[in-house]
Parts: C-alpha cells; sequence; structure tokens
C-alpha cells in the first residue's frame, strides 16, 4: 500500500503538467492611437500545442470596459466589424489576430494608453482555462483589407 501511495504521489506532478493549457499567445499588441480613441485593436497570434481544439469565448482586461473578438468583413466596399461569439484554435493550429481580420476589439479604455505601454489581457477560452497576456502599444501596419477601402464603420 505505501508503494502504491508513494507512486501517486510521484505521478502528481505530471498530472499537474498534463493539465496546464497548451495554448501560447505569440506577438500580442495593440496598435498605438490618438489621446481620446475610444476603441483600439489587439492582434496576437494564438498557438494551440494541444492535442484537441479549443475555443476563444471571451477577453477581458482592466483598461478597457468591454473586449470582444471581432472579424472585419467588407460590405459594399467598406470595411464593417463584426462580433465573434467563438473562435476555434484546432489542435496543433494557429489562428492569427490580425490588422484587416480577426482582432480583439478593445472598447471603453478607463485612460489613454502609450506607446511602449504593456497592457494586460486576460482571454478566455471554452475549457474553462484562461491566459493572461501582456499587449505592447506600438504602431503596426496598416491593414491589408482595408488599405484604400475608405472609411471603418462598425
Amino acid at each position: 500500500m505505501n508503494r502504491l501511495i508513494a507512486l501517486l504521489l510521484a505521478l502528481l506532478p505530471l498530472a499537474s503538467i498534463a493539465a496546464e493549457p497548451a495554448l501560447r499567445v505569440d506577438d500580442p499588441w495593440i496598435r498605438a492611437a490618438p489621446p481620446g480613441a475610444r476603441m483600439l485593436a489587439g492582434y496576437a497570434r494564438l498557438v494551440n500545442e494541444g492535442a484537441a481544439p479549443v475555443a476563444l469565448v471571451g477577453a477581458e482586461s482592466a483598461r478597457f470596459g468591454l473586449v470582444e473578438v471581432h472579424r472585419t468583413v467588407q460590405v459594399d466596399g467598406v470595411a464593417r466589424m463584426r462580433q465573434v461569439e467563438s473562435l476555434e484554435i484546432p489542435a496543433g493550429g494557429q489562428v492569427a489576430l490580425e490588422p484587416g481580420g480577426l482582432h480583439l476589439m478593445l472598447m471603453r479604455p478607463v485612460s489613454d494608453v502609450a506607446e511602449g505601454e504593456r497592457i494586460a489581457i486576460r482571454l478566455r477560452f471554452d475549457d474553462g482555462s484562461e491566459h493572461e497576456a501582456g499587449f505592447v502599444v506600438r504602431r503596426g501596419p496598416e491593414p491589408a483589407a482595408a488599405a484604400g477601402q475608405g472609411a471603418h464603420q462598425h
């Protein structure tokens, strides 16, 4: 019986390692905006190193009143944002949150953000896990899908 208990105790750390989410957030950043901006956009690459798909179902940050996942779509030549309720990251795959496509819509900032600042955003997944990442405020590339397309509307 003592051997069984010793074996279980030895395996316990491995169980906690296996339970850790296998998700990685690469290159998290927020596009710098002028003072007073009421909406900003966050980008990153979500990498699922696990054996099962996982879906991003929400996000939050103490710096913003509301954080949602959005997709940029073209409607009559105008880029519009549409909320995405659930974003699946396939097992062993990745999803890019990038200008002109999927992104985090960061609404109602509690204060202006400064270039170079790191802002914590907590991502929530359908398996109950959460992942906090530090998004760096910086200038970024123009959205490829929206370049030269005119006004953006929500």
